[in-house]
């Protein structure tokens, strides 16, 4: 360990490396990020290299001071972390896992195998899930409830956890496939397995590797959130609990629209709710930009969604009161 304590590099400096930040810190971990500008959310927060990903050279020189890298970039080049385990470089999740989900055709194949094996009878609704998980190099792994997304022309606006029409017998098996499926690709870290139930058939669709948009409820709704636990699972330490701190948690995404000065509605929107949590990505509050996300913890899921929407599209302007 560098100067005794464990030093973790990211490659990627977007709002996944930002929001990890915070509970690196908390765990005694210097975390250090490898970015393509010195804009990037983590990088104005935070420690940072500059360089270009697909320059070995570049990369290679940031990750050689660190323990263990680990990569927000899902497009990172496998040739650049094939090359960084080559040279001894620790590479967290490794190059087989991410090898399997950059290649969608290698991927689908594996995915259809648990399709196959997994279906619900009762099920006659159509929806969108994610279910997080974390997994150690010697095997602990863990999950957390499943989280609905809900799309607005195909751009994520909210998660909800849990999802309501679940039983626990459904939530217990999906959230057992994804652990079934973190075991079966070796996973270290943490990960989103995203499924789609139609009819009475569940099917995962994707994998992501490392913390996701799907997961940001657990920063508040969880006893270890999942930026915790990809860090505690890369290094090898215990991972954390992962029950939920409140009945009901959803989170709304905001999204850069007609105000340029968003403290004002940050300030109007504290007074309504001052229970809700606001996290900033540091990002220019362009028109559709993605600039950040708020939680409500609760026991009423339906009301907390109401008031969660109120919020993001006051943000972006789409409402004025």
């Amino acid at each position: 360990m560098k100067n005794g304590w464990p030093r973790v590099g990211v490659i990627g400096a977007g709002p996944m490396t930002q929001m990890m930040l915070a509970p690196a810190a908390a765990l005694g971990i210097e975390l250090i990020s490898f970015s393509e500008s010195e804009i990037d959310p983590a990088a104005l927060f935070g420690p940072h290299s500059v360089g270009k990903y697909n320059n070995f050279e570049q990369v290679y020189s940031f990750a050689k001071s660190c323990d263990v890298i680990t990569v927000e970039i899902n497009s990172m080049p496998i040739s650049i972390i094939n090359g960084l385990e080559r040279d001894g470089v620790v590479v967290r999740p490794n190059s087989k896992s991410f090898t399997l989900t950059q290649d969608k055709n290698l991927l689908r194949e594996k995915l259809e195998t648990f399709t196959k094996a997994f279906t619900n009878g009762q099920n006659n609704y159509e929806i969108e899930i994610s279910v997080m998980v974390a997994r150690s190099p010697h095997g602990q792994a863990s999950t957390w409830s499943p989280a609905e997304i809900i799309r607005k022309d195909g751009t994520c606006i909210q998660t909800l956890t849990p999802v309501l029409e679940f039983s626990n017998e459904t939530k217990e098996n999906v959230q057992e496939l994804a652990l079934t499926i973190a075991d079966e690709i070796k996973l270290i870290g943490v990960m989103a397995a995203k499924m789609m139930i139609a009819g009475k058939i569940l099917f995962v669709k994707d994998l992501v590797l490392g913390p996701h948009f799907s997961g940001n409820w657990t920063i508040e709704g969880s006893k270890t959130s999942q930026f915790e636990q990809h860090l505690r699972a890369i290094l090898d330490l215990p991972l954390g609990e992962t029950t939920m701190t409140s009945k009901c948690a959803v989170v709304g995404n905001i999204f850069g629209g007609k105000k340029s000065d968003m403290y004002r509605p940050y300030l109007h929107l504290m007074a309504r709710s001052p229970k809700m949590k606001f996290h900033r990505y540091k990002s220019t509050p362009q028109p559709g930009a993605n600039v950040g996300h708020l939680t409500l913890l609760g026991k009423n899921l339906a009301q907390l969604r109401g008031e969660a929407l109120h919020a993001a599209e006051y943000f972006s302007g789409v409402i004025d009161e």
